[in-house]
């Protein structure tokens, strides 16, 4: 799961041609697309447990969603401190001002919360609240996604992908849940 970022870190040494014209837009959306496709792999987990009958696929969700918050941390990161030079008043009225940051900073603030409570003593309150972690993971992730697609600025395949995926998995999980209620 490091495999992006190991390469990431050697495209900023000159390898692989580089980080291109714009390194730091490039390291930006490199992290943040790796944050999200750690977070849609991270959903994809339980449905696969789901139909394969395999429970011990669904232990890998919390490593995998913490690498997602890894990359979406890393993602923040490089806004705020390559990008804004670590300005909190440049970056909290662009965050104000631009409606995509609200709802990246929306998701990324739901990740904190996750991750926060994920460490091993916290296990059992983790264990007795994962409606509320599920809740909050698939409450980031959607948040990601729109953050995503409304950065692009153009109707591109992969938000679009990632939206009808996402979409998939919603309807999946309700579908779910309800059934367990009944």
């Amino acid at each position: 799961m490091l495999i992006p970022f190991a390469v990431l870190s050697l495209k900023s040494l000159g390898f692989f041609s580089g980080l291109g014209a714009n390194p730091v837009e490039a390291i930006i959306h490199d992290t943040g697309l790796w944050g999200i496709r750690f977070l849609m792999i991270t959903l994809l987990i339980t449905p696969i447990a789901y139909y394969s009958g395999n429970r011990s696929i669904a232990k890998l969700g919390k490593p995998v969603g913490l690498m997602a918050f890894f990359y979406v941390l890393n993602h923040f990161l490089s806004y705020a401190l390559i990008d804004q030079a670590a300005d909190l008043g440049v970056i909290m009225v662009d965050i104000i001002e631009t409606p995509y940051l609200i709802v990246g900073w929306g998701g990324f603030l739901c990740l904190l919360g996750v991750a926060s409570v994920s460490f091993k003593r916290l296990e059992n309150w983790f264990n007795q609240n994962r409606s509320t972690i599920s809740g909050l993971v698939y409450t980031a992730t959607i948040l990601g996604v729109w953050h995503f697609y409304w950065q692009t600025k153009v109707v591109e395949t992969e938000p679009l992908l990632y939206s009808a995926i996402l979409t998939v998995l919603v309807i999946w999980r309700f579908k779910v849940t309800t059934n367990q209620v009944k």
